[in-house]
């Protein structure tokens, strides 16, 4: 049962790994809320989108034509639209924790008992996508493809560690008063668990190919944003310093 709870818990980090795996680099830290889209380097903002489509660089308003001001305005809004759905992905595997938390408590009928167990997994969710919003504005790290397997695990393994240790904790908590009640037959016992354990693996080959799906998605969304953005640099030279991918 351990080793189900475990091998569930750490398919949300299959997500990282499936972005690692997306030919797309992100040179830049970048910036986004409703106001704008902006490139930092070093901190500062040196490439700027507004509301109203106007383009700076490192503060100066650029002078564009037409056509540019339709590009810039394309472009602004996919940014927009597509990359904060990163931050979103991490909600389908923690959804899929809880559905599984919630078939154990209802099995052993002890949904007090792993309280705690969504608690943890909530707030493991809620540090994770905090991780894009610094200070209330999505933010997409520089390199974070090739770092998110470096940086980000030794985090993910060790909440997933206190969150099995607390979900072991509310199983043992659950039979224990089971046997105090003198409620707890064995063979009874062996087949529920053996039931759950195949609703559990059940569950998680009905969601993961659904999030795996979504994860490929948003991997085609940024490389599409990314052969968008060499041709706006086409027709804006200026942008090519100021890069949010390379391909």
């Amino acid at each position: 049962m351990k080793k189900t709870f475990l091998a569930l818990l750490l398919f949300p980090f299959s997500l990282s790994v499936q972005a690692q795996s997306c030919p797309v680099n992100v040179p830049n830290d970048i910036h986004i809320n409703p106001e704008h889209i902006a490139v930092y380097q070093q901190g500062q903002p040196k490439m700027l989108i507004d509301e109203n489509n106007q383009l700076f660089i490192n503060g100066e308003k650029m002078d564009l034509d037409v056509a540019q001001q339709k590009a810039i305005e394309a472009y602004r809004e996919h940014v927009q639209a597509y990359l904060p759905k990163m931050a979103e992905l991490a909600d389908d595997g923690v959804s899929i924790a809880n559905e599984v938390v919630n078939e154990l408590s209802t099995t052993l009928g002890d949904k007090e008992a792993f309280a705690k167990t969504h608690a943890l997994i909530n707030q493991y969710s809620a540090q994770a996508k905090a991780k894009f919003y610094p200070e209330g504005e999505f933010v997409l790290p520089a390199d974070i493809f090739s770092t998110v397997e470096s940086d980000w695990r030794q985090e993910f393994e060790t909440a997933m560690k206190h969150v099995s240790a607390e979900s072991m904790a509310a199983i043992f908590a659950a039979l224990s008063a089971e046997m105090k009640d003198g409620e707890l037959n064995f063979t009874e016992f062996q087949k529920k668990m053996t039931d759950l354990k195949d609703r559990m693996q059940s569950t998680i080959t009905e969601h993961s190919k659904d999030v795996a799906e979504q994860a490929n998605d948003m991997c085609d969304s940024v490389k599409g944003l990314a052969e968008e953005e060499q041709q706006l640099q086409t027709i804006i030279p200026e942008l090519k310093n100021y890069p949010m991918f390379e391909i």
